[in-house]
């Protein structure tokens, strides 16, 4: 096994703005960011702002509002997941022309039966994109790192979780 080693170590918290910031989401902050700060990295703010049915109307200022309050200091400009579409499509058609990504028209009825773990039923299909979800063709391979709070970690992703979606039928991503 080796280890990922990056020059800058770059964090993240990413919330989405469907309500106030609650105590489960600061505290994933805070371990996002001291994570960050504890070795000299960066801590960026990106907004999962992707899912307006859910938005709930100011929750974004009053998200960031919070976070300063609390003394977080991100670095660079705040990143809006919904400014990103076209950057999203790009990576899309590059998966598809690698036949790395898929449509899927299968219903959630459907798929109740494999209880989360999808069983590739549109994987050869050769479905269309319009009205339908894009899944992920996850390749059929062991996992395996050692977290450095949960410990050694092994998952066969095709096995345990299937092809998962990245862009919902709505066109909403994932």
């Amino acid at each position: 096994m080796t280890a990922i080693t990056s020059p800058t170590y770059i964090g993240r918290f990413a919330p989405t703005p469907s309500g106030h910031l609650h105590f489960g989401s600061l505290v994933a902050a805070l371990a996002s960011y001291l994570d960050a700060r504890s070795v000299g990295g960066r801590w960026l703010m990106r907004m999962e702002d992707l899912d307006p049915p859910r938005e709930e109307p100011g929750a974004q200022a009053a998200i960031l509002k919070a976070l300063e309050s609390y003394g977080f200091e991100w670095d660079g400009e705040m990143v809006r997941q919904s400014d990103r579409h076209d950057a999203y499509a790009e990576v899309l058609n590059r998966l598809f022309s690698q036949g790395l990504a898929y449509a899927c028209t299968c219903s959630r009825k459907q798929l109740e039966p494999y209880h989360g773990i999808y069983p590739g039923l549109c994987r050869n299909a050769g479905h269309g994109t319009e009205d339908a979800a894009i899944r992920i063709r996850v390749p059929e391979l062991d996992y395996h790192f050692i977290d450095r709070v949960q410990g050694e970690f092994h998952q066969h992703l095709g096995r345990d979780v299937g092809d998962f979606v990245i862009r919902r039928r709505d066109g909403l991503y994932a």
